[in-house]
């Protein structure tokens, strides 16, 4: 396994590897490259209130197409410092096409604001692309295993909370925490070349283990936003951190499992909830109403591992969504989570529920474990039989998982 990874870490491009033990300039974190279409790109940056941004983006393959537009503030209300978030939207890029950025912070250029990305291919399309799972990321820890990941040479990440470990609800401190972790050199390379997609989970939604009940959720959702360049956040009924995308022909839904989530020791009855009832509702409807061979549902919360904080001791909300899926006739779906540290990816033993075997891929600690370990997975929709191959690389770099799932085993055809 392990020459499988050299031979990647050789392709990677040299200007990530230069980029990797750049020093980031003072006050400045990012750029950051969330969601991605297939015509649009979204940046994040940080930067001091006194300056101006601006980004010029060209193909990589034909760099005289060279366009040029600046970074806006998007609430500057929420969290307040020397510096504040900004974010831009590139737009009029062409599906499944390379593009390469530069930032400059007041007129000034540095090789550590410079980035590239791959735009997704038109919904609906067959492709074959690879996505990186990772959580639990903590400076002060090993980060080499975000070198690993760059080797992979993933086309999306999926960071499944614990982004950082402030604690609380204040989104100023939030703020800090958040420019401080993505300043780390190897981690602040995987954000600015891999579109980045975010859930929160306990620690950087509010303390450790906290819910629905946690005094200044509003606020700390109201910074989540402007932290991240996710393709959404909640709808106008219901607040929260959910969203779903698309690529090619597999739909992600986010759930946010701390917002409107009941209490860890709350009576394990029909009354208690890990999504609620609203959020469930869109979930399911958005499953149902899905095209895509594949529906891959991602929140920071196990199915079945942790025994004081995820969905094993809530009984009634796992069973009506395993219940739901199989009365509704749902293929295709798989489910990833965090917050372990350690990863591993197994079918889970209630899948009779569903009608299928239920994949659960747990990816946890790439900066905050023994393991150092993190999840891909390749989906491939060309194929006769579409499937989905599932890898768990550990810190040392081997592979300790290597399982393929084709869609006809999900419930599909």
């Amino acid at each position: 396994m392990m020459s499988c990874l050299k031979i990647r870490a050789a392709a990677i491009a040299p200007i990530l590897l230069i980029q990797a033990v750049q020093a980031m300039p003072e006050i400045t974190a990012g750029p950051m490259v969330g969601h991605v279409s297939d015509s649009a790109a979204g940046l994040w940056m940080h930067a001091s209130r006194d300056s101006a941004v601006t980004v010029r983006y060209w193909k990589e393959d034909d760099p005289a197409t060279v366009s040029e537009t600046s970074f806006e503030v998007f609430d500057d209300s929420v969290a307040k410092g020397a510096g504040h978030p900004l974010q831009v939207t590139l737009n009029q890029l062409e599906p499944n096409r390379r593009y390469r950025y530069a930032v400059a912070v007041g007129g000034k250029a540095d090789p550590a604001w410079e980035g590239s990305f791959g735009t997704a291919p038109e919904d609906g399309e067959s492709s074959a692309f690879r996505v990186a799972v990772t959580s639990c990321m903590k400076i002060g820890q090993p980060q080499a295993s975000w070198y690993l990941l760059l080797a992979q040479n993933p086309d999306l990440h999926l960071t499944l909370g614990d982004t950082h470990y402030a604690d609380t609800t204040d989104p100023a401190i939030q703020l800090d925490h958040h420019v401080r972790y993505r300043r780390e050199p190897f981690h602040a390379t995987v954000l600015r070349n891999i579109p980045t997609y975010s859930i929160w989970d306990d620690h950087d939604y509010g303390p450790n283990n906290s819910d629905g009940t946690a005094e200044g959720k509003e606020r700390s959702l109201a910074g989540w936003k402007q932290f991240w360049m996710n393709p959404g956040a909640g709808t106008e009924e219901v607040p929260g951190a959910f969203y779903r995308f698309t690529r090619g022909e597999v739909e992600f839904f986010a759930v946010d499992g701390r917002y409107h989530r009941s209490p860890d020791k709350a009576p394990d009855d029909e009354n208690k909830r890990m999504l609620g009832d609203g959020q469930f509702q869109w979930l399911i409807d958005g499953l149902a109403a899905s095209k895509a061979k594949f529906k891959v549902i991602f929140s920071g919360s196990t199915l079945e591992d942790s025994r004081v904080d995820g969905w094993r001791i809530y009984t009634f909300a796992r069973h009506r969504l395993f219940d739901s899926i199989r009365e509704k006739g749902i293929s295709g779906v798989v489910y990833l989570s965090g917050d372990m540290h350690y990863s591993r990816v197994w079918e889970h033993p209630e899948s009779e529920r569903v009608g299928y075997p239920l994949v659960e891929v747990i990816s946890s600690g790439i900066a905050n474990s023994k393991t150092l370990s993190f999840a891909t997975l390749d989906f491939d929709t060309s194929l006769d039989d579409p499937s989905m191959r599932v890898r768990i690389v550990h810190g040392d770099g081997t592979v300790r998982d290597d399982k393929t799932w084709p869609l006809s085993q999900l419930g599909g055809k």
